[in-house]
């Protein structure tokens, strides 16, 4: 909005009364230039900042003009929209540059006696600039007819359109470039997350097979209980055998003892064969007895061996068991923990970007967006 000011003393001449005709519209853009009559700025002052303010729209297309070739294909719907319409926008900073230049032309600038009236976009102007109008101002393009429009207003009309219009394009360029960056983080979380369910089937293939080998383990102990069982029972059987010989020969030595009693009643010869051949007896079941229990202690031995190398076998699998899936199950954590994350933050940023486009005053090109 322009300062406020009051009515000048003195009467002001027809060059200060003279009101701008602006074209008729229903834009809200329109709606905010404004001239004031009651004041005025000298026209090397106004030239200049017009002049910087068209360098400035210059070099904000060629930026603009330089994202889209970067962040969007050549090919692209939404760039050749944009590019019409940046393309517009250039053509309009040509009409103006020109414009300019036509109404500056022949007119004398270095005395500072003329002076142009004070409007929207000229009110960015420090104050010192700004003056209040007399009746002996030159007010450059208010010697018009009655129905003309002032040259210089129209002018700076024309130039705060093109920069609202210039605002509202690198919204909408800004939108879809960021459109186009949701979509292409969308498509590396998806790639992602392809890559991590990829992961997980093959952890799962890794678990089965050590489900497998478990199962085959568990068959092996409950062979070797198998074993273990039978070979006690053997134990158990020679134990038994064992003390049944002992028995035998408990009552063998008793029958000799008896025998040898009843012996001495015959003869020496007989009494001696009779003995060589309990003592033959005697020495073949003492010797069975002997291989008997080195047998079975040879049994337990390697029964012994065999439990302690089994234990040992199960010990270290279920260590690398555990080693392995505490590391994968670690990794497959942070790797879902960094998909939350993003996920988190696309939705944020998708939030975002709804609420802009939700806007009432939304661009015309926003449909550009779906």
């Amino acid at each position: 909005m322009l300062p406020e000011s009051a009515e000048p003393s003195g009467p002001i001449g027809m060059n200060c009364m003279t009101q701008t005709r602006r074209p008729t519209t229903t834009s809200a853009q329109d709606s905010e230039f404004r001239v004031s009559p009651q004041r005025v700025v000298p026209l090397t002052s106004a030239q200049s900042h017009l002049e910087q303010t068209l360098l400035q729209f210059q070099l904000n297309l060629a930026g603009l003009q330089e994202q889209l070739d970067l962040e969007l294909g050549a090919e692209s719907p939404k760039r050749l929209v944009l590019q019409e319409a940046l393309d517009e926008d250039r053509s309009k900073l040509h009409v103006c540059r020109k414009g300019l230049q036509r109404l500056l032309k022949g007119v004398p600038q270095s005395d500072g006696s003329v002076k142009v009236r004070l409007n929207t976009l000229l009110a960015k102007l420090p104050a010192s600039e700004i003056q209040k109008a007399s009746a002996t101002d030159y007010v450059l393009g208010s010697i018009q007819e009655e129905s003309s429009e002032d040259q210089v207003a129209a002018l700076c009309s024309r130039i705060h359109r093109l920069g609202q219009s210039f605002a509202h394009l690198h919204q909408q360029v800004g939108q879809v470039v960021e459109v186009q960056q949701v979509r292409q983080l969308n498509a590396q979380l998806q790639k992602q997350a392809d890559a991590l369910a990829v992961r997980e089937q093959e952890l799962q293939a890794k678990v089965r097979k050590q489900e497998d080998f478990r199962k085959k383990l568990e068959a092996k102990r409950a062979e070797l209980k198998e074993i273990r069982a039978r070979l006690e029972v053997e134990a158990e059987r020679g134990r038994t055998n064992q003390r049944e010989e002992r028995e035998q020969l408990q009552q063998l030595k008793a029958t000799l003892q008896q025998q040898q009693q009843a012996m001495l009643q015959q003869s020496f010869d007989a009494f001696q064969t009779a003995q060589q051949e309990i003592l033959a007896r005697q020495q073949q079941l003492l010797k069975k007895l002997e291989q008997d229990q080195q047998r079975l202690e040879q049994e337990k031995a390697w029964v012994k061996s065999l439990l302690r190398n089994l234990l040992d076998q199960h010990d270290r699998i279920h260590s690398v068991q555990s080693d392995l899936r505490g590391a994968e199950q670690s990794h497959l954590l942070e790797r879902e923990s960094a998909l939350h994350e993003e996920r988190g933050w696309l939705k944020l940023e998708q939030s975002k970007l709804r609420r802009s486009l939700s806007d009432p005053d939304e661009p015309d090109l926003s449909h550009l967006l779906h």
